[in-house]
């Protein structure tokens, strides 16, 4: 119509620009690892946080549950013989698919430190590099103390020794008698390198930047973490060589890899299971990254600690509250043995896909932001969260350039979560005959 203005939102533009990105960039970034040469692309310096001092935390008696999570042994052990352990985006291939259409923006300008952080661990961890003598008969606790120097020297936040369990890891690693009886493979190594009766696995964290994690969900933040991710891969494959300087094998595993972490950084005493399905340690929550190592030595574990999380988590549940898609149930239920809240993934994962990696359950915990000695302190003065009910903790900017407060939350249509057609079977148990599109390559997938 003549002399009439055309007005174009904000978010139409964006949604535009997202439909041409999908149809020229869609398949790009789920194909780019291909391109090996990316990896030595130049990064910036990556501005290491101080070591996490050795803290003699005391839980106060109205804090305390049980110690690391609530396992039924039975029940777990059951669940093992009974049903493979799969990793999520074998389990939903659908999934990953989505994250290469949707998530291309955010993902795309990370590839060359994702194939960095991908490769590195391969080749450190190859059976050619292995000693090939017998391991040395070396005291245990001097072995133990000898690695935590050593990781302290090299920039890690905390280690952490665990004993190797079969239950935790994923059934494309061998079957579960294999698994059990230590003749199945992780990662390609022989699992006799890992008995399940000698075999330890050490947890790597590193801290993430305080300043840009309270930016999520955004572009940056998501950098952030894979700045991170590959920064932890760097100094855990020196750790990696460093053990193998020592005589004995072991294999350093990537995010996403053959074993499932928060378990054993639970069982080593770093932290405990927060109701974001996160490791949330007293230092930091979960704004950190893990990464875990195998190896035959035998080592001095750590035992799971009761730091008094779970009862903070019941008080607070900011994160069940805050989640844009509601995808945090607000009461634990036993799965496979042990007592969480489950997250949906149906409800989860769209949002992730195209929400720059969202993580807005970190991001408003505030453990994460404050410690958990100030949130502790706090609560047993006030009986109440520190920061709850505050843009500072609470407040998140969103896709559609809000920004949506305590009480606020963005709406989150069906289309939204379902904006291929494809409704992700959150009680799926079994990884699906076939799926409705192509999933991408297995070593591209997202990291948790």
């Amino acid at each position: 119509m003549r002399g009439k203005r055309w007005e174009i939102s904000r978010a139409s533009l964006r949604g535009w620009l997202q439909e041409i990105g999908r149809q020229v960039f869609g398949s790009l970034d789920a194909h780019a690892l291909r391109l090996l040469w990316l990896r030595h692309l130049p990064q910036l310096p990556f501005r290491s946080p101080p070591a996490w001092p050795e803290e003699r935390h005391k839980t106060p008696r109205t804090l305390r549950t049980v110690p690391g999570i609530w396992t039924d042994e039975e029940a777990a052990l059951k669940a093992f013989d009974e049903r493979p352990l799969y990793e999520f985006f074998k389990l939903h291939p659908e999934g990953a698919t989505r994250l290469a259409r949707y998530g291309w923006a955010w993902r795309l300008p990370t590839v060359p430190m994702r194939q960095r952080m991908l490769l590195r661990p391969q080749e450190v961890s190859a059976p050619e590099r292995q000693p090939h003598e017998a391991p040395p008969t070396v005291d245990p606790q001097a072995l133990t103390d000898l690695i935590r120097a050593e990781a302290r020297r090299l920039g890690i936040s905390k280690v952490g020794f665990a004993p190797y369990d079969p239950k935790y890891t994923f059934a494309r690693s061998g079957s579960r008698e294999e698994l059990k009886t230590g003749r199945g493979t992780v990662g390609g190594i022989p699992s006799r390198y890992v008995e399940p009766s000698t075999g330890s696995v050490i947890v790597c964290l590193l801290e993430q930047d305080w300043k840009v994690t309270q930016t999520i969900p955004s572009s940056k933040a998501e950098r952030a973490v894979m700045r991170t991710y590959q920064e932890l891969m760097s100094r855990a494959c020196e750790l990696t060589e460093f053990i193998h300087g020592n005589g004995f094998h072991a294999e350093q595993h990537g995010p996403g890899g053959q074993l499932l972490s928060i378990p054993y950084a639970v069982s080593a005493g770093l932290g405990q299971l927060g109701l974001n399905g996160q490791l949330l340690t007293p230092q930091v929550g979960s704004r950190c990254r893990i990464t875990l190592i195998t190896t035959n030595a035998q080592l001095v574990h750590g035992q799971p600690v009761d730091y008094g999380i779970h009862a903070i988590c019941d008080e607070c549940q900011l994160c069940v509250r805050r989640c844009p898609s509601g995808a945090i149930p607000n009461k634990r239920l036993y799965h496979r043995g042990v007592k969480k809240a489950k997250i949906k993934p149906e409800r989860c994962l769209p949002v992730v896909a195209q929400v720059h990696g969202c993580a807005v359950c970190m991001k408003v915990c505030p453990v994460q932001l404050y410690g958990l000695d100030a949130v502790s302190l706090h609560f047993l003065e006030t009986g109440q969260i520190i920061g709850k009910g505050t843009d500072k903790l609470e407040g998140y900017d969103w896709l559609d350039g809000r920004h949506y407060g305590p009480g606020e939350k963005p709406r989150i249509t069906k289309g939204f979560l379902t904006p291929d057609g494809i409704v992700i079977d959150g009680s799926r148990t079994q990884p699906p005959d076939r799926v409705t599109s192509q999933p991408a390559e297995p070593q591209d997938l997202p990291f948790a």
